[in-house]
């Protein structure tokens, strides 16, 4: 949804919603995370995280940023940085640029889960 409408995702970065939708929403990943094995104090931060994930990858893709010239600018930069002075860069190269939003965001959740499974939260 937030890819089909990006300024959904835009101000959502900035919104703290409270009503039924976004309750549901919440209680329905937590569900998930739940039937995934996660941990619920994991899952309580992880969520935020995943909401945040989505939102700023959805924002990031959206038709409003992506301006033909400045992808293009980023695109040259790298394919024409020099090795000698950015090795990891140069090696990098495409690979920054690769893959399509959907597949970003998949890899991206993916992660996240992955590490909430396995990183413990910090005591108090």
């Amino acid at each position: 949804m937030l890819f089909t409408h990006p300024g959904l995702a835009q101000s959502a970065l900035l919104a703290r919603p409270s009503g039924p939708h976004y309750l549901h929403l919440i209680e329905t990943m937590l569900a998930l995370l739940d039937e995934g094995g996660i941990p619920p104090g994991a899952a309580a931060w992880g969520v935020d995280l995943l909401l945040q994930h989505a939102t700023a990858t959805a924002a990031e893709h959206s038709e409003a940023a992506q301006d033909p010239a400045d992808w293009a600018a980023l695109s040259s930069a790298i394919q024409r940085v020099p090795a000698d002075t950015h090795p990891r860069l140069a090696a990098a190269g495409q690979d920054l640029l690769s893959g399509t939003p959907e597949q970003r965001l998949s890899w991206g959740f993916q992660l996240l889960i992955n590490g909430l499974a396995h990183t413990p939260r910090p005591t108090d």
